[in-house]
């Protein structure tokens, strides 16, 4: 798939790249955030400890009390992740309701613990183990006038508060950039459909070229493929040039060689009535089948120029014509001729090609029918199948190949020089058509063609 369509490709890179950008990116974005909550609790945890600080006193036994419960009511369950503890000069300690349900429960820290940080040089950052796991802990020392002693204050938050909190950041932050993902890549497909416009504009004028409703391709087109238009174009006309050319000197060719057959077949008369018949008869067989095969190469050439340039016939007008002049000019063929089906179709090829193909195919079924030819129209959307059927002896199916082949007669009692066919095989096929034959379903052959709508690209 990726192989063959262009814009899957630069869609699918596109993908790929934004992918690998938005998650190296999230990454990092949730390093920096990590960073800056650490760097709020250890701010907050600075907060509570100045606070803890302010509420330190000594009653009258000069024992160690809390006026009252820190604003933050974390402290207070036990266990929540949130401690505190000040210990005074004399060893003197109270702790955070968090750690009273178990006396044995401290927060204590070593010298390899202690980590750097952005708070003020009385205050000691550390990551030690807690209560209920790892924690982060703020360190200070402070000496309060009313005191009149150093006080230590140490107060902890549990790691897995923070990693709580980041877990809830980071998939706010998925999300984003999951909808940032999708709306990017829905971008990346706009900018690459919306950039293969021309190329497929271009595309439908290649058809509309070989199918005829134009001869050339446009010439407003974004200048990055102006100059392959352009390269097209001229390819076209330097065609087209050529195959004019080739059928005007197709055209000469045979006019020049018909004036001398001309005076052969009078000299072939002269020769008849001076009573050599034997010889006359053989001169006008052959010249006669020279004429055929001149009027068989002009009509190659002549096709080959219609079709590339796109013309089409109705099929009903063909038959019509072909039908009334038979019988007009064929005396004593009684041949009754029906026709069924669409035959109102209109396919890609010349109307006097087509004539001559069709006209091709009904002569060789009035030749050998007995008394019906029956002609079949069938429309197969992009392409038109035309049957010629007869109620004759039929054609052997070993025979059915080689009857099209040029000067092939099965039975030389028959009228004919064995070109019909031939000629008609050879216009089916430079119209990218099919010519075969099959049984009839009246009893005798049925040929069969098929060839391309009008206007449809595509092979029948």
């Amino acid at each position: 798939m990726f192989s063959r369509n262009f814009r899957a490709r630069m869609i699918a890179v596109a993908a790929i790249w934004i992918s690998i950008v938005l998650f190296a990116s999230g990454l990092g974005l949730s390093i920096v955030i990590r960073r800056v909550v650490e760097a709020h609790f250890d701010h907050d945890l600075l907060d509570h400890a100045r606070e803890l600080a302010d509420l330190v006193e000594l009653d009258a036994a000069q024992r160690l009390f809390i006026a009252r419960n820190l604003s933050d009511p974390r402290f207070s369950p036990a266990r929540s992740g949130m401690y505190w503890q000040v210990i005074l000069q004399n060893g003197e300690t109270v702790r955070s309701p968090s750690l009273q349900d178990d006396l044995s429960l401290s927060l204590s820290v070593t010298p390899d613990q202690t980590r750097e940080g952005s708070l003020p040089p009385s205050t000691a950052l550390a990551n030690v183990e807690g209560p209920t796991g790892p924690m982060r802990m703020v360190r200070n020392i402070s000496e309060p006038s009313r005191l009149g002693q150093p006080v230590e204050i140490r107060i902890g938050a549990d790691e897995r508060l923070i990693s709580d909190e980041m877990e809830h950041l980071n998939l706010t932050l998925m999300a984003t950039l999951g909808l940032l993902a999708l709306a990017m890549v829905g971008t990346a497909y706009a900018q690459v459909a919306y950039g293969l416009r021309p190329l497929q504009r271009m595309s439908r004028a290649i058809v509309d070229v070989r199918s005829g409703k134009t001869t050339r391709l446009p010439e407003d087109l974004p200048e990055e493929i102006m100059p392959l238009v352009t390269e097209l174009n001229g390819m076209i006309t330097a065609n087209l040039s050529m195959v004019d050319r080739a059928r005007v000197l197709a055209g000469s060719f045979a006019h020049a060689l018909k004036t001398p057959l001309a005076i052969l077949d009078e000299e072939a008369a002269r020769l008849k009535a001076s009573g050599q018949e034997s010889h006359a008869q053989i001169l006008s067989e052959q010249c006669s089948r020279m004429a055929l095969l001149i009027d068989y190469q002009t009509a190659r050439a002549k096709a080959s120029t219609i079709a590339n340039a796109g013309a089409f016939a109705v099929v009903a007008d063909v038959l019509r014509s072909i039908i009334n002049t038979y019988s007009r000019f064929s005396p004593g063929h009684d041949r009754r001729f029906e026709v069924e089906g669409a035959a109102d179709v209109v396919v890609a090829c010349d109307t006097n090609d087509l004539t001559e193909l069709i006209g091709n195919l009904l002569d060789n079924a009035a030749k050998w029918a007995h008394d019906l030819v029956v002609v079949s129209i069938e429309d197969l959307d992009s392409s038109v199948l035309i049957t010629v059927e007869d109620d004759g002896p039929g054609i052997p199916a070993e025979h059915r190949m080689r009857v099209f082949d040029v000067g092939t007669r099965l039975d030389d009692a028959k009228p004919g020089t064995g070109l019909g066919l031939a000629i008609a095989r050879d216009l089916t096929s430079l119209y990218d058509g099919r010519l075969w034959i099959e049984d009839s379903r009246i009893g005798g052959a049925a040929l069969k063609l098929a060839l391309r709508k009008k206007g449809d690209p595509g092979s029948s």
